[in-house]
């Protein structure tokens, strides 16, 4: 009698298709449970999240891996999880897997440039995933367009490979490619995505009423004065965002006023506001710049008279 491929299965931690088990000469055996039409589990073999997702692969067919939400949720981009799995299945793919509770399969053209194995999973690649997710339905442009800097942030994109996954999919006409095409648009190749929530925070506050500051900039003409968070391209005036955590103790509070000391001193109105203003009162953030960038509008007119 043909012995089970224990590597294979180990390799699928624990999993086992129906047509491997055939081509392995093994018609029918107690030692596998089937998880579903086409998957079969080891018995006594560990449950696991990523057997789970293994599991909605193999069941997708050949070509087949984890996608949109899904695989950024496995890629760690804040803001997704796995508790409904997405599977994207290519089109030449016969047609066996059903939308359940728990699994969306989608069947859409699923290139070998766009799949990577992490932890085991076949995954689509974040850049794609972007894509995949700006054309899903009932998913809003700010929740995309947050994944883009978080996905930046870690490394995981960068300006290069989205716009060459735009360059690729852009001819397909699939949903999502005009808004993608526009948030890149407003990231240019110089593009420093938020450093953090807070951060994040701000640029919505500040866009959301037309407002536009420069994030992480250099400050100093003759010599460096520090590293503010934003800053105002034809004005002196400058924003610094405090939390609690980083800026509480007395050693971070008389470090602030020695830096904000410096700026005012070369000339710079500067404005701070705290992350608690930031989250739960953002007319205070819009108030307070405004009226720091007329000050710095005033200090400049008097410079320049």
């Amino acid at each position: 009698m043909a012995e089970l491929p224990y590597d294979l299965i180990a390799s699928q931690h624990g999993l086992l298709t129906v047509e491997q088990l055939s081509d392995a000469g093994i018609l029918l055996t107690d030692q596998l449970a089937p998880l579903s039409r086409r998957v079969l589990r080891l018995r006594g073999a560990p449950e696991t999240q990523t057997q789970l997702l293994l599991a909605a692969i193999l069941e997708a067919g050949p070509g087949a891996a984890l996608s949109h939400t899904s695989a950024l949720a496995w890629w760690q981009v804040p803001g997704f999880d796995l508790r409904e799995i997405h599977v994207s299945q290519p089109r030449g793919v016969p047609h066996r897997s059903r939308r359940t509770a728990e699994i969306v399969v989608h069947r859409v053209p699923v290139s070998d440039r766009h799949v990577r194995v992490l932890e085991s999973v076949p995954v689509i690649t974040p850049a794609r995933a972007l894509f995949d997710i700006a054309g899903m339905e009932g998913v809003h442009p700010k929740r995309v367009e947050r994944a883009i800097d978080n996905a930046w942030s870690l490394r995981l994109v960068s300006g290069r490979t989205l716009r060459r996954t735009l360059r690729e999919l852009a001819v397909t006409r699939r949903p999502g490619i005009a808004l993608m095409r526009e948030l890149l648009q407003e990231r240019g190749l110089d593009y420093i995505p938020p450093g953090s929530g807070l951060e994040g925070r701000v640029i919505d506050i500040l866009k959301g009423r037309g407002v536009s500051l420069r994030r992480q900039v250099d400050t100093g003409d003759e010599a460096w004065i520090a590293r503010v968070d934003f800053a105002d391209t034809e004005l002196p005036f400058r924003l610094e965002v405090q939390s609690e955590r980083f800026h509480a103790s007395l050693v971070d509070t008389r470090a602030d006023h020695e830096r904000l000391a410096k700026l005012e001193a070369a000339g710079f109105v500067t404005v701070t506001v705290t992350d608690i203003e930031v989250w739960h009162y953002p007319e205070v953030v819009i108030d307070r710049v405004r009226e720091g960038r007329y000050k710095a509008n005033v200090r400049r007119l008097r410079a320049a008279s």
